[in-house]
């Protein structure tokens, strides 16, 4: 939604977007509260209206996505604390806490003005 959003460079209502995403409008319009709230996302009202970003795109990271919906980079279950009985005694658990340090970081990283101008490094 946000990718689109940024492409577009202008207010676009949950019909087109559902369109261009192959989701439906009401879906889009749940996924918009946690957004908006964040201001990553602003509503214009009226009969053109829609939405737009609430911020530059080079200012919106992933990882600000991820928060909006309180949501943690969790690349796999095991590397939380209570995800695994295994836990401490685990000799691969470093490996996949590390792996998501790593995620975690590249996730602030990346952009949403990156992504619309395909320029992630490599």
């Amino acid at each position: 939604m946000l990718v689109l959003l940024a492409d577009a460079k202008q207010v676009v209502n949950t019909a087109e977007l559902g369109e261009k995403m192959m989701v439906s409008p009401k879906y889009l319009r749940k996924l918009a509260g946690p957004l908006e709230r964040y201001h990553l996302i602003r509503s214009v009202q009226g009969i053109y209206g829609g939405y737009t970003l609430g911020r530059d795109p080079r200012e919106i990271t992933l990882a600000m996505i991820f928060e909006a919906f309180d949501e943690n980079i969790n690349i796999t279950g095991c590397a939380s604390k209570e995800g695994c009985p295994l836990n401490e005694e685990c000799l691969t658990r470093p490996v996949w806490a590390h792996l998501e340090n790593l995620v975690s970081r590249e996730f602030h990283h990346i952009t949403i003005d990156k992504i619309v101008e395909n320029k992630l490094e490599s």
